[in-house]
């Protein structure tokens, strides 16, 4: 009877984590988290070989790059 219990008890999990999963990509998206492992994936496509910014060095130059071209941002 405690396997039943655990089984539903998972199958009702799953769910809830794809839903999590997809508000955790989400936020990422909009906060722009995802930026830096965007970045990833386009420097080992186009880049092999060479060593990749570090997360650091990544917003840095990021930042740098909307201060000196604003854009439509409000701030």
């Amino acid at each position: 009877m405690t396997s039943d219990v655990g089984a539903s008890r998972s199958a009702s999990a799953a769910p809830l984590a794809r839903a999590w999963g997809a508000v955790r990509w989400w936020v990422r998206g909009v906060n722009g988290e995802a930026k830096y492992d965007a970045y990833l994936a386009h420097h080992r496509a186009h880049h092999p070989g060479e060593e990749p910014l570090t997360e650091r060095q990544f917003w840095r130059a990021e930042y740098a790059r909307q201060d000196a071209n604003p854009g439509s941002r409000c701030c």
